[in-house]
């Protein structure tokens, strides 16, 4: 084809939609090779829970994009049994428009979706709806196929989902980002909403009037304040149990400066995986009134200094500088929280590796049992961990930005923000 400049509308547009059956007859391809590492238990040989955890490494995806794959490889591919016999592919309808290049990933999650809806009682209805929805997926586009299969649901159970009996059985409670805070969302068993509800109501009464003037706040402000005091009264008791070797607390870290010029700002951690947020030095100064202060010394790049003691078993005071380091699980991409992750000798401690911060890393259980298979291999440059995967993972040497946001969008070996040699920052532990 001539420049694209110089090309007609019509060879233009021929050479678009040829782009298109391309695309499509590649991720065909690359089904085959998703199902024959399946098949060879790869995944579990390099170390990793799953094939989607692999191919989420290997090919840089989120974790639904390589789930998607694995699924459509299952459904979409003839597969051979223990005895060697050949099997039929799940959807073997769309499975011939696949291998065509007529329909791509999107129109098969929606024929999958779609079937994943059928009840039970019409089952005899799926190969025939199967092949409708692959026949039309090759003229129609994915949102127009769900359509279809949403009103084809329809006709064939004009009365819906039958209902479920009674209400959910188990309590669940989350906490939602939204806008500068968090939106509480929840349903609480009968037995469970009484406990909570006691447990609240003499934190919920209302304030004494103060200079003639009652509480002005609604039942509901009072009761949010409520589960606040409950959960800041419950860390003060020391009753709850331990996480990664300490009490549960939170976290405010700040550099000494912001306290002392009230400039600037700190970060605080939820404590429960949630990404550290800024708060206004002048709010540091104020936790810093009735909290634990714990100094800790960083290094010219930010990075907590050793502390200097060589036992295998990381001690509280280095585990609090390797926090303050890695901030959770430093695998890249990985968000799972401190208190959640295991301190890793880089140098095995049988190999003569020495407890000591050059030679720890954070690791959630996943990703420890991936680093001991050996092929990814971690160093600390500017003092913070850098992994490298083995040679048949492309992109090189990474890190991970999700805990420590002053090292984002930095490649490897950049100098983080970070405050003066010697300069002590503060972990402010309630």
């Amino acid at each position: 084809m001539t420049e694209l400049w110089q090309a007609s509308d019509m060879e233009l547009l021929a050479a678009l939609g040829a782009l298109q059956t391309e695309l499509n007859t590649t991720w065909a391809r690359m089904l085959g090779f998703v199902r024959e590492v399946q098949s060879r238990g790869l995944a579990e040989r390099h170390g990793y829970g799953s094939v989607a955890d692999l191919l989420r490494d290997t090919q840089n995806v989120t974790r639904s994009t390589a789930a998607a794959r694995v699924r459509a490889a299952r459904d979409v591919l003839a597969a051979r049994g223990l005895s060697g016999q050949a099997r039929a592919a799940g959807l073997p309808v769309t499975a011939e428009a696949v291998a065509e290049g007529a329909v791509s990933a999107e129109h098969v999650r929606a024929i999958q979706d779609t079937l994943a809806g059928l009840p039970a009682h019409l089952e005899g209805h799926r190969a025939g709806l199967e092949a409708e929805l692959a026949g039309f997926a090759r003229a129609l586009d994915p949102d127009a196929v769900r359509k279809l299969g949403k009103a084809a649901l329809a006709g064939l159970d004009p009365d819906g989902p039958r209902p479920r009996d009674g209400d959910p059985t188990r309590t669940r409670f989350a906490l939602v980002p939204r806008g500068a805070g968090f939106e509480a969302r929840g349903w609480f068993a009968r037995e469970d909403a009484a406990i909570l509800r006691t447990a609240l109501s003499p934190l919920a009464a209302p304030a004494p009037a103060a200079g003639g003037v009652p509480d002005e706040r609604t039942m509901a402000q009072r009761q949010g304040d409520a589960v606040v005091d409950l959960a800041r009264r419950s860390l003060d008791t020391g009753t709850l149990p331990t996480e990664g070797g300490e009490r549960p607390h939170v976290t405010v870290t700040v550099p000494l400066e912001v306290l002392e010029r009230r400039i600037g700002a700190g970060l605080l951690d939820f404590g429960d995986g949630t990404l550290a947020s800024a708060i206004a030095a002048e709010d540091a100064r104020r936790w810093a009134c009735d909290a634990q202060v714990v100094p800790i010394v960083l290094g010219a790049t930010g990075e907590p200094l050793d502390i200097g003691r060589t036992t295998r078993v990381v001690p509280r005071g280095m585990r609090r500088a390797l926090v303050q380091r890695d901030g959770g699980c430093a695998f890249p991409g990985c968000e799972c929280p401190a208190q959640w992750a295991d301190a890793h000798h880089i140098l095995h401690w049988a190999d003569g590796g020495v407890t000591a911060l050059h030679n720890l890393v954070l690791l959630c259980p996943r990703h420890h049992t991936l680093i001991h298979s050996e092929e990814w291999a971690v160093s600390l440059s500017q003092g913070f961990p850098i992994f490298h995967p083995p040679p048949w993972i492309p992109g090189g040497p990474r890190r991970n930005p999700l805990h420590r946001t002053d090292l984002i969008a930095r490649p490897p070996g950049s100098t983080p923000n970070a405050p003066g040699s010697g300069e002590l920052a503060r972990l402010l532990a309630i």
